[in-house]
């Protein structure tokens, strides 16, 4: 099989998507659904009651036990008996393979060297946030990711943040923009709820982002491919403490992580698409 379509099939399994000010366009409401459309007796969320936001933050609100108030408004979820088996599934895979060895990898390897191949494989990525800000006519945004990536690359090849804290003519999340916002933000919704194996939450418009985001990322252009996925999936590993705090944080916030998750994420991305 052809490194071309090899590739996309790989991407969409990798981990992680990259998170913008000034939407253009939010992405229209999806209608207030059931809590669960399998599991009656699951708990409802509060609406409110667990947001994540640009940034990685984790907020809980106050009412986070009172569960029977009234179902949050949510996205289609009309394949949860699958949902719920990936979700399960990435749980063990999370809790018992991936933060054993992230917390392996972590003992044998100093702070700097992990902290330099996550500022390399942020910076790697340049292309990904800068050709979404086209996408999204947000040219300000634009040139200032193009301007930390030349003082990133031309300092230390991108090893080191030497344009973290710089300031800038607008506010820009490090974390960028992806080609599944680039569709919210031209005012395409959610469609449904989907979970994928080792990837995680994602929506059928996130899934097509990510497929999309294949042709920005300069690995899939590296050959051969077994390099190149090999080397990206080495270095997305390397980012996992990123990751796991926040996903133990908040599978432990409700009586169903399930819900608590889907909830999470889909406010977590409308965030990022109106940010």
């Amino acid at each position: 099989m052809g490194r071309r379509s090899v590739l996309p099939a790989l991407c969409l399994l990798l981990l992680l998507a990259w998170g913008q000010p000034g939407a253009a366009q939010a992405a229209p409401a999806d209608p207030p659904r059931a809590p669960s459309t399998v599991y009656a007796a699951s708990p409802a969320l509060a609406p409110g009651a667990i947001t994540v936001h640009p940034y990685g933050q984790l907020q809980q609100s106050d009412s986070l036990d009172d569960y029977d108030t009234s179902p949050a408004a949510s996205i289609a979820d009309p394949l949860e008996p699958w949902n719920r088996f990936w979700f399960h599934f990435n749980d063990i895979f999370y809790l018992y393979v991936a933060k054993p060895a992230y917390n392996a990898w972590v003992f044998v390897t100093p702070h700097q060297l992990r902290s330099g191949l996550k500022n390399f494989f942020s910076n790697a990525l340049f292309p990904m946030r800068f050709v979404n800000n086209i996408l999204q006519f947000r040219f300000l945004e634009a040139g200032v990711e193009f301007g930390r990536f030349f003082i990133n690359t031309t300092t230390t090849l991108g090893f080191a943040d030497v344009a973290k804290g710089k300031k800038t003519i607008v506010p820009v999340d490090p974390t960028g923009e992806d080609f599944g916002q680039t569709l919210g933000r031209w005012g395409i919704g959610h469609g449904f709820y989907v979970v994928w194996p080792f990837i995680g939450p994602s929506s059928v418009r996130d899934s097509v982002g990510r497929v999309g985001d294949c042709f920005t990322d300069p690995f899939f252009y590296v050959y051969p491919w077994e390099l190149a996925t090999s080397s990206e999936l080495a270095l997305r590993f390397n980012a996992l403490g990123d990751v796991l705090p926040l996903y133990e944080d908040l599978n432990s916030a409700a009586v169903d992580p399930y819900i608590a998750m889907r909830e999470a994420y889909i406010n977590f991305r409308n965030s990022q698409v109106k940010h």
